[in-house]
């Protein structure tokens, strides 16, 4: 129980006990017992107003209409009810407070009138009773919109925080995600590369000591630029880089599609490549994203397919571009093509330009990966303006 309650409850009694004392004239001992008991009992009451808020009124209001019952001194039936009233319109209520304290005001009226009291000072009497009686329930029940607003208020900023939350959740994992695909996409072509050259630089390291050379001069470039294409990476998630470091290591796109191939054709892979349309300057997502599938499509050809031709077409569109990567190694099965990390980040990746991405094997064997990305004639200008 609050420690309010209680003080206002003990506050209450005392009210009551003190204005029934001073009604009863000529003051005896039975009245004077009478007041401290109606007293006492109306603020034990209001002890439970809280968890039972009509209960307590109507017990209230039977206590005050049985103690006018008797020979004592009669006392104003509304003015001990207010903080009853108050508390059932604060709760909700009011319109059961209002049912009660006007039936209550009604009776009291009658009781009067029949007492003899002049119709002037029972009417006087019943305004006042009346004004008593609507301030607590208006009381009460501004109190209860004012507690409602609040916790309304309190309940949407915990909506938004926790939408604040989600949403800084959900930035963190696509950050991981973009990531973990720049990494996987980068270093996942230089094990591929640099691991074919080794191979071969082992096999012909006694037989061509020039050709190894070559071979191991073509993995350290392979992954010197793997290097710049890392530093490049790491500087594009931590922010705006310098215009140094951007001339160093620029940003991968369309335009070096087919140096990559020329890389993996150093390696042993026949590599076919066309482009088709007008060439034209690419939004910078678009053509990191174009370069990034080439990349890993060449990887996967690399791991997977043996001895395989690959043929490459870029295509520009009106509205789109179009990248196909085709190799003819050997037929491939549901089997030997599931989705793995790689396929998933090039979906990913087209996906995050509004693009779309299909891959699978070819009926007359190999394996296809075709893309799709829109742009539109904004974003080429865009492009053309930064460039």
């Amino acid at each position: 129980m609050r420690a309010a309650d209680l003080a206002l409850a003990l506050a209450s009694a005392v009210a009551i006990t003190v204005a029934t004392s001073v009604a009863a004239e000529p003051a005896s001992a039975t009245s004077a017992v009478a007041a401290y008991a109606l007293g006492a009992v109306m603020g034990a009451l209001l002890l439970f107003r809280r968890r039972r808020p009509v209960t307590v009124l109507v017990l209230s209001l039977i206590v005050i209409m049985g103690y006018n019952l008797t020979d004592l001194p009669s006392v104003s039936p509304i003015w001990p009810l207010l903080l009853p009233l108050y508390t059932v319109a604060r709760v909700g209520q009011a319109t059961i407070g209002a049912a009660i304290g006007g039936a209550t005001l009604l009776v009291s009226a009658g009781w009067v009138l029949n007492a003899g009291v002049p119709l002037l000072e029972l009417f006087d009497g019943v305004l006042r009773e009346a004004a008593l009686l609507a301030l607590a329930l208006v009381a009460g029940t501004a109190v209860r919109h004012r507690e409602l607003f609040a916790q309304e208020f309190t309940a949407r900023l915990a909506a938004e925080r926790q939408q604040q939350e989600r949403e800084s959740t959900r930035q963190v994992l696509e950050e991981r995600l973009r990531i973990a695909r720049e990494l996987h996409d980068v270093t996942a072509h230089t094990v591929a590369v640099v691991g074919i050259q080794i191979n071969l630089a082992r096999e012909l390291v006694e037989d061509d000591p020039d050709a190894t050379r070559d071979l191991l001069d073509t993995a350290r470039r392979v992954n010197a630029d793997a290097i710049g294409e890392l530093e490049t990476a790491v500087r594009l998630l931590r922010g705006p880089a310098d215009a140094a470091a951007t001339d160093r290591h620029p940003v991968p796109d369309e335009t070096m599609i087919e140096a990559l191939l020329a890389r993996a054709a150093d390696g042993g892979l026949r590599v076919e490549f066309h482009r088709e349309g007008t060439p034209r300057p690419l939004p910078a997502a678009v053509g990191l994203a174009l370069y990034r599938i080439a990349q890993e499509s060449v990887t996967n050809v690399l791991r997977h397919a043996d001895d395989a031709a690959v043929t490459v077409t870029l295509r520009y569109g009106n509205e789109d571009v179009r990248l196909d990567i085709v190799d003819d190694g050997p037929r491939a099965t549901a089997a030997d093509h599931r989705p793995g990390h790689g396929l998933t980040g090039m979906r990913e990746r087209a996906a995050s330009v509004g693009g779309s991405l299909t891959a699978g094997p070819q009926p007359d064997g190999g394996f296809g990966v075709r893309a799709r990305l829109p742009v539109s004639p904004a974003e080429e200008s865009a492009a053309v303006t930064r460039r």
